[in-house]
């Protein structure tokens, strides 16, 4: 199934609710935190009224989980049978007596309270506007914990709903040992006597249904591919069912023959220059990125001029940048200056001596876009601003900001007037500069204190996409090799420290290839010591605490569950995790740089 990795868990949150999970309603319900909206509790909960989707989950005689159709009929409804055989885990906030999930702690953990192997799904129309969606587990099939699991696995959420993640099937299955280490204490001391025989069943058949889970998957992936193929004239037998609509519109490709200049031409088309030429290079978008990512920059080609990406530091906003289009001369890249205060620091200045304009590599560029376009050649030329909001775009970008904006035919319009008698080096008549149609825009930004926020006027002007990249495709995409449990080291501490800035990026990942290939060269044992001078060096130097943060509290105690499972091979990462509780007790700040 394209939505997730096949053989992979899916997860869903659910509201935290009283020990027992009996399908009874909460003794005083108004009061009790379990993360659903105080004017439901109020209105239906502390009525008696059972509309709460989540009692039912984990009922003796009949479990099963409703689910709203805003969360899950985005995948349901076409594909009605996507989840059967699927493994599905239940986690919610902690909670304790007497007020459910705490109000003090602004981040409360996250903790497993059960699994489902699941049979089936089926609609419940509730009226003519809403449908519910009810999840049943196999009679054998289900599970709730000893007692409330704290949430390490790693996982990703899923585009299209807001209920269902994907869940690293080895991390599961490591879970679920550990779990069953817990229930063999001498007082193992289960909710209900059925629980201990139900866990022991599931923990024993748990590899054999992520068997089944990934054939029947593959299966539906067929269906669903062949489904779409029936509907459409094109090839898809590598696709997902939800494949890039945009890549089937009629978009009128440019012309070596001569052509009108209309941004709308007498036949309504609209001309298009694309920031994507190739079917190589949308494979490679999709592939390294998503299809949504594809989408999105396709769309661009339609709507808007200038494309803004935006992410983390090394996410791949350069690497995406510059993949878009492959001929080099028809490709500029601008390192933007944090110094820059007006358009000549972007296209030049009037030499005072010689009155000439002294032009500056992207005026040249802009010379050339125009000599293909007087050719008829309406191919898309592109420049790349590296950290476009180091200083203000307004300062030095409003000229080509608004002339861009012009329709196609309007020469006179999409010219800027440079001053001068002439511009050096360049053979045109006067000292002007047109703003060619097929020119396209594409700037990175970072959001950090070095940089200033783009204002409506550029906003107005632009689409942005953010970028994020999880740690198994930064690997897949360098190429990097490693075991499991490897990779799930690295996707656990992307996941605890995103909030910090603390991202595995496609540099950290490059080094990691340059450290796997010379280990004999650096004296280093294993793949291990690599990883772990890595991680060291290019992650946790990021992370910056501050004593008295609650936030830093949660975050605290995640790295030393961290270090707790992967210390033993990632010692230096260890060690110096330790140092930082120690110097949070200490009341010190920890700052790398």
């Amino acid at each position: 199934m394209s939505f997730i990795t096949v053989g992979n868990a899916l997860g869903c949150t659910i509201n935290s609710h009283r020990r027992g999970w009996d399908g009874g309603i909460c003794k005083n319900a108004e009061t009790w935190n379990c993360s659903a909206k105080q004017q439901f509790r109020t209105d239906y909960c502390q009525q008696g009224d059972p509309r709460c989707y989540h009692i039912h989950i984990f009922e003796e005689g009949n479990p099963y989980c409703l689910i709203d159709d805003l969360g899950i009929g985005w995948l349901l409804e076409p594909y009605p049978e996507a989840l059967n055989n699927q493994i599905l885990l239940f986690w919610g906030k902690r909670f304790q007596e007497p007020r459910g999930i705490s109000d003090i702690n602004t981040r409360p953990k996250d903790y497993v309270f059960g699994a489902y192997r699941v049979r089936s799904v089926s609609p419940q129309k509730i009226n003519e506007f809403k449908t519910l969606w009810q999840i049943e587990p196999y009679p054998d099939g289900w599970t709730r914990f000893q007692q409330p699991y704290i949430l390490t696995v790693y996982y990703k959420s899923i585009i299209g709903g807001v209920y269902l993640k994907e869940v690293n099937r080895v991390a599961v299955e490591n879970m679920f040992e550990k779990a069953a280490e817990q229930a063999s204490s001498p007082h193992p001391n289960w909710t209900n006597p059925n629980d201990a025989e139900r866990f022991e069943h599931f923990h024993a058949h748990l590899h054999e249904w992520f068997e089944a889970a990934r054939e029947n998957a593959l299966k539906i992936q067929q269906n669903m591919v062949r489904t779409y193929s029936s509907r459409s004239t094109q090839s898809v037998l590598n696709r997902s069912p939800f494949v890039d609509s945009l890549k089937n519109l009629e978009l009128k490709k440019p012309s070596q023959q001569v052509t009108s200049h209309k941004h709308t031409p007498k036949n309504g088309v609209t001309t298009v220059y694309p920031l994507i030429e190739k079917e190589v290079a949308k494979e490679r978008v999709k592939t390294f990125y998503s299809k949504e990512i594809l989408e999105a920059v396709m769309t661009v080609s339609l709507t808007k001029n200038i494309l803004i990406l935006t992410g983390n530091p090394g996410v791949g906003k350069s690497s995406l940048a510059i993949d878009l289009i492959e001929d080099n001369d028809r490709k500029l890249i601008v390192p933007v200056g944090s110094t820059w205060r007006g358009r000549d620091d972007l296209l030049g200045y009037v030499n005072p001596i010689s009155n000439e304009f002294e032009p500056t590599e992207f005026t040249r560029f802009l010379y050339n876009a125009e000599k293909a376009w007087r050719k008829n050649d309406k191919r898309t030329f592109m420049v790349i601003f590296e950290e476009f909001n180091l200083s203000q775009p307004e300062y030095w970008f409003a000229d080509i900001l608004v002339r861009s904006q012009y329709p196609d035919e309007q020469d006179k319009l999409r010219m800027i007037e440079l001053g001068g008698k002439s511009i050096r080096g360049l053979t045109t008549t006067g000292s002007k500069v047109f703003i060619s149609p097929a020119l396209r825009f594409v700037a990175t930004i970072n959001n950090d204190h070095t940089t200033l926020s783009l204002s409506p006027r550029v906003l107005d002007r632009a689409s942005i996409i953010e970028l994020t990249l999880e740690p198994r495709y930064t690997l897949e995409r360098i190429k990097v090799e490693l075991d499991e449990k490897q990779i799930m080291s690295i996707e656990e501490l992307d996941a605890l420290l995103k909030y910090k800035n603390g991202m595995f990026s496609l540099r950290a990942a490059e080094s990691l290839k340059r450290c796997l290939d010379n280990l004999e060269l650096l004296d280093m044992n294993s793949r291990w010591d690599a990883l772990d001078i890595v991680l060291l060096q290019q992650v946790l130097t990021k992370v910056r605490l501050m004593v008295g943060d609650p936030v830093n509290d949660n975050l605290m105690q995640g790295l030393e569950e961290w270090s707790e499972n992967y210390g033993k091979n990632l010692r230096k990462c260890a060690s110096l995790i330790n140092g930082w509780a120690e110097a949070l007790k200490d009341g010190r700040d920890v700052i790398q740089a």
